[in-house]
């Protein structure tokens, strides 16, 4: 490898200048310039280098943007885009400036001049275990001296097979070229673009199968909505995806403080879905957070999910079709009929019949002799008033049951999370999330919790059967669990959802921390939402909040293992949402409905038996006591 002496330091000064001057590097907010060297003799050359380098800036009439310099001291993670200019003697000085970091989230635009560039491979190799992609390095030409080259590699390729990638056999590229004579670069591209295209290679994915977020049929397709969106990104960026499937176990472990099982996932894997349980608690521990997240796909709501209370008895379904009110008003208008008929009877006349008794048999829509009608015009007008006004009870009151006997409305529900601790629901929670549930909502510690068999979704199925009974339950889950499960069942009148969020969680891409691939799953997750993408599967697979059940447009279920190794069928409930649906169109009715008519009749026929044995005894009493 030929180096460059030290009369063409000019040159090469001016062709970095070119560089910071015409690259992106110009667009970063900070320019950091690194100086580290192995050897003492190398010094010199270095600080010339950077002293010209920085006259050559000070000469330039454009506005530059702050520099800060540095020698001898280790490179500092910065989470924004920054510009980082490192001169270095050797491979060795390199490690030593990137000592302190572990990747760098590929934020940095990276020009690298370097005294004695012995092996490039294991250059790239350091840069991209460090994630640095947007780097290049000068070097004058093996061959010709009047040239500069400007070399790069690039990590995805043609050249990569699909399991012999990323990282693999990284070679230089040469991506552009400074002409001495000229004194120009001969292109404009001095960092060209790297993960726009993965060439096929396989990106493994850690996750497991779970509905409505992701399941992968027999023939390698993905379904759900991180189905969706791993699909949407493979496609875009030309990549095969790879799933490593999580055990129960590896699962467990997230809810560990220490982190210590994501470094052994992103050995395996290159990024994870969903939503991590660790959460770490002190500065230090959120410092050495071991994962870094993307921006978020999904927000997931946990909310109540309850059984319906059992429905009205029969004998208040009787009174259901009026308010207590207008039960009130009329029971009150009665009394001051009856109480004017008496005073009426009192002091004007008294009448022959029952008028007591016909004032309930025309209220009831019965019909009276000819010559029990009214003969004064007066009595006539307050007649048809009353008959017009009971007509119109009657009718509102048969269209009320009418609706009652349709729908079977059950007592109101709790909308809210509060009414739901004060009417004392048992809270039923999955294990693994009870600690997170209770500190969000401390107010859970009061009530009577009890642990899932089963997951959320293999719950509900049993929470809908315990409707309509003296059980009051609750499930604490993740809104997308019951929406999808509304998709696949009509359970509008067996399970209800308290509108009211306990808190919400972002679900975003995990991959290992400052990994390059934070960018780049931003920048799709980005694109999916502007074009409504994401919006268009959480709707394909989940529905509103808001949405009635009638509206609800039904998909068919995804059988899955799930991580406890149950096989998820919620198909399984078929035959319940049918004999619901076959209910709902044949409505007829029956001794439930109608009961309290049945008892009435009953207890009517028993108080009429028991006036005439009290009618028999008196008239006996009476008939005895002449005699004696």
């Amino acid at each position: 490898m030929v180096s460059l002496p030290m009369s063409s330091l000019s040159p090469l000064s001016l062709a970095l200048s070119q560089v910071l001057q015409q690259s992106e590097m110009s667009e970063c907010n900070t320019l950091d310039v690194h100086v580290e060297y192995s050897a003492l003799s190398s010094r010199r050359q270095l600080l010339q280098l950077l002293h010209e380098l920085l006259t050559q800036q000070q000469q330039q009439q454009q506005q530059q943007q702050p520099l800060r310099l540095s020698s001898q001291r280790q490179l500092e993670y910065k989470p924004y885009k920054h510009a980082v200019l490192l001169l270095v003697d050797d491979i060795h000085a390199l490690r030593r400036l990137y000592s302190g970091q572990n990747a760098t989230s590929n934020l940095s635009h990276v020009l690298i001049y370097m005294l004695q560039p012995q092996s490039l491979r294991q250059l790239w190799q350091l840069l991209w275990q460090l994630s640095v992609l947007n780097v290049a390095l000068l070097r004058p030409h093996p061959k010709k001296p009047q040239i500069i080259q400007l070399l790069s590699y690039f990590p995805f390729s043609s050249q990569h097979t699909k399991h012999n990638c990323p990282g693999d056999r990284l070679r230089s590229s040469v991506v552009n070229h400074f002409e001495l004579p000229r004194g120009k670069w001969t292109s404009d591209v001095f960092f060209p673009a790297k993960l726009g295209n993965f060439y096929g290679c396989t990106l493994t994915c850690a996750t497991w199968p779970d509905m409505p977020y992701l399941v992968r049929r027999p023939d390698g397709s993905f379904v759900g909505i991180e189905g969706a969106l791993l699909q949407f990104m493979a496609d875009n960026l030309n990549f095969s995806v790879g799933i490593y499937w999580l055990n129960q176990s590896e699962v467990r472990e997230t809810f560990n403080d220490t982190g210590w099982i994501f470094e052994q996932i992103f050995r395996r894997a290159d990024y994870a879905l969903g939503g991590f349980h660790y959460k770490p608690r002190d500065g230090a521990a959120a410092h050495e957070m071991p994962y870094s997240q993307s921006t978020y796909y999904f927000m997931s709501h946990i909310m109540l999910v309850t059984n319906l209370p059992s429905a009205y008895s029969a004998y208040e379904k009787l009174a259901f079709p009026f308010h207590p009110h207008l039960w009130q008003g009329i029971g009150l208008v009665l009394a001051l009929s009856y109480l004017f008929i008496w005073l009426y009877q009192r002091c004007c006349r008294r009448y022959s019949q029952h008028p007591y008794y016909q004032l309930l048999v025309l209220s009831m829509g019965g019909t009276l002799l000819s010559s029990e009608l009214p003969h004064r015009s007066s009595t006539r007008l307050l007649f048809v008033t009353w008959l017009l006004w009971t007509f119109l009870l009657r009718s509102a009151y048969q269209s009320g049951m009418y609706q009652l006997l349709r729908q079977d409305t059950q007592r109101n529900p709790p909308q809210t999370i509060s009414e739901v601790l004060a009417q004392r629901y048992t809270i039923h929670l999955v294990d693994g999330n009870a600690d997170r549930w209770l500190e969000s909502l401390p107010e859970l510690k009061t009530q009577q919790l009890r642990h899932l068999a089963a997951s959320e979704l293999q719950s509900f199925g049993g929470l809908a059967a315990s409707s309509g009974t003296s059980q009051r339950l609750a499930i604490v889950t993740p809104y997308e669990y019951f929406g999808y499960y509304r998709k696949v069942h009509a359970m509008s009148r067996r399970l209800h959802l308290v509108r009211e969020r306990i808190f919400t969680q972002q679900l975003a891409f995990n991959v290992r921390r400052y990994s390059h691939l934070v960018g780049v799953l931003n920048r799709q997750i980005m694109l999916a939402r502007s074009h409504g993408f994401l919006e268009h599967w959480t709707r394909q697979y989940v529905s509103a909040v808001d949405e009635r059940d009638e509206s609800v447009a039904r998909i068919s279920a995804v059988p899955y293992d799930t991580l406890d190794g149950l096989h998820d069928n919620p198909n399984d409930d078929d035959d319940d949402s049918d004999s619901d649906s076959a209910t709902a169109r044949l409505r007829v009715l029956s001794l439930t409905e109608l009961a309290a008519l049945f008892w009435l009749t009953l207890w009517a026929h028993l108080l009429a038996i028991i006036v005439f044995a009290l009618e028999l005894t008196i008239h006996k009493f009476i008939n005895v006591c002449p005699i004696l």
